[in-house]
C-alpha cells in the first residue's frame, strides 16, 4: 500500500527499541526497499534533547520516521519552543503561514481537525500518516496512505487483514450507529497470532473460534472505507454519574498542553470527574513561576506550588474546552510529578506506552488526595 511512495535515496530514523513489533517490521520492510536507516534514541531526537551538539533529526534528516504519540509532541513543542523564542514579528508570522496552510488543508480534505499534534505536525512539517496494530497481528493491520489523507484516521485494512466491528451495546457502540458503524475491532488474517505462548486462558479469551482477534480497541467506520479508533474498551470506565469515559482519549488531549511531558489520566467509578498525574516540563514550568512572580527556581517545589498547580489545571481545562471535551471529561484536579517516567523505572514500556497499573499504584497517595481536595 505504501510502497509507490517510497523512493530511491530515502532515508528513515530508526529509534524505537526492536521490542516494539512496529520498529520491527518497519525496519525489515525498508531493508526490503532499499531505504537507509540510521540510528538514533528517544532521548536525542531533537536539538532540545543534548547539548553541544545536533539532535538525531536535524544531523540524520530522515525522509521517514516512524513514531509514536509521546514522542510526536515531543516534536511539536521543541518545534513551538523555538518559535516562542522569536520576536513577536517572527511569531506572528509563522501562526498566520501556519493557519492559512491548515485551512488549505481543511478544504482539500472536507473534514474537520480533530488532532491538534498531528494538525500542528502536518501543517508545519509534513503529513503524519497513522497507521493502527498491535504486537498480535504483527504490526499494522490498517495504513494511512497520503492518497485518502485525513485527520484522526488510521486508514484501511492491509490486504491481508479482515477486520469487522463488534456491538458494545453497555458503553452505547453499535454496528448498526447512524450516520457511522461503531463496536469493538475484531480482526483476522495470516499476520495474526496463532495465540499465547503456554497460555491457553488468555488466548480463548483474546482469541474467537473461528479465529478473530480482539482488540479491545473501539473502532468507527467511515465511508471511504478508512476507520477511527475512538475509544479503549477495557479503559472505559463509568462515572458515578453513569457515563464513560476513555482514559486514553483524554490523555491525547491533554498532553498538548505545554505544561505536560506525559500524563496518566484516572477516574475513580465513584467519583464524577477524572484526575491527572502529569509528567511536568521544567522549562514551561519554571517560565509560569517567572510569570506568575515566584521567585524560587527549585522545580520540585515549584510542583508542589499551589499557584503553579493551578495554573496547570486551568491550562488543561483551556485544552479541553478547544477539544470540545464533555463536562465529565474536565479534569478535577491535577499532581505534577517532576521526574520523568521511564522504563528503567518501571512506568513505561520499552515502546514508551504507560504502564498503567504501575503508575496508579505507585501513586495512590497522590490520587486520594486530589479527590479529597
Amino acid at each position: 500500500m505504501l510502497t509507490k511512495y517510497i523512493h530511491e535515496g530515502d532515508v528513515l530514523l530508526a529509534y524505537l527499541p526492536l521490542a516494539h513489533v512496529l520498529e520491527f517490521l518497519v525496519e525489515n520492510v525498508c531493508l526490503y526497499w532499499g531505504v537507509t536507516l540510521g540510528y538514533g534514541t528517544v532521548r536525542t531526537l531533537t536539538d532540545a534533547s543534548v547539548r553541544e551538539c545536533q539532535g538525531d533529526i536535524k544531523e540524520l534528516r530522515p525522509t521517514l520516521m516512524t513514531g509514536v504519540p509521546a514522542v510526536w509532541e515531543t516534536i511539536r513543542k521543541g518545534v513551538l519552543a523555538q518559535v516562542n523564542q522569536g520576536s513577536p514579528l517572527v511569531q506572528k508570522i509563522f501562526h498566520a503561514a501556519l493557519n492559512a496552510k491548515a485551512w488549505c488543508l481543511e478544504r482539500k480534505l472536507g473534514a474537520p481537525i480533530s488532532q491538534e499534534t498531528q494538525r500542528f505536525l502536518s501543517t508545519a512539517l509534513c503529513p503524519i500518516l497513522q497507521g493502527y496494530g498491535m504486537t498480535e497481528s504483527c504490526g499494522m493491520c490498517a495504513i494511512l496512505t497520503p492518497d485518502v489523507f485525513n485527520y484522526n484516521r488510521v486508514g484501511s485494512p492491509v490486504p491481508c487483514t479482515e477486520v469487522k466491528l463488534v456491538d458494545v451495546p453497555d458503553a452505547g457502540y453499535l454496528s448498526t450507529d447512524k450516520p457511522n458503524p461503531r463496536g469493538e475491532v475484531f480482526i483476522r488474517g495470516p499476520s495474526i497470532t496463532a495465540g499465547y505462548f503456554k497460555n491457553a486462558e488468555e488466548t480463548s479469551a483474546t482469541l474467537t473460534a473461528d479465529r478473530w482477534l480482539k482488540t479491545g480497541d473501539i473502532g468507527e467506520w467511515h465511508p471511504d472505507g478508512t476507520i477511527s479508533i475512538i475509544d479503549r474498551k477495557k479503559n472505559l470506565v463509568k462515572l458515578s454519574h453513569g457515563e464513560y469515559i476513555a482514559l486514553e482519549k483524554l490523555e491525547s488531549v491533554y498532553k498538548s498542553t505545554a505544561y505536560c511531558n506525559n500524563i496518566c489520566v484516572y477516574a475513580d467509578s465513584m467519583q464524577s470527574k477524572p484526575v491527572a498525574l502529569i509528567v511536568a516540563s521544567e522549562p514551561r514550568i519554571l517560565e509560569l513561576a517567572k510569570a506568575k512572580g515566584i521567585e524560587t527556581r527549585d522545580f520540585a517545589a515549584l510542583c508542589q506550588d499551589k499557584v503553579i498547580i493551578k495554573g496547570v489545571l486551568d491550562a488543561c481545562l483551556v485544552t479541553a474546552k478547544r477539544a470540545g471535551l464533555k463536562p465529565a471529561e474536565m479534569l478535577q484536579g491535577v499532581y505534577l510529578e517532576p521526574v520523568e517516567w521511564t522504563a528503567q523505572g518501571g512506568l513505561l514500556t520499552a515502546a514508551q506506552k504507560l504502564k498503567r497499573k504501575e503508575i496508579n499504584q505507585a501513586y495512590v497517595a497522590e490520587i486520594k488526595t486530589l479527590y479529597s481536595a
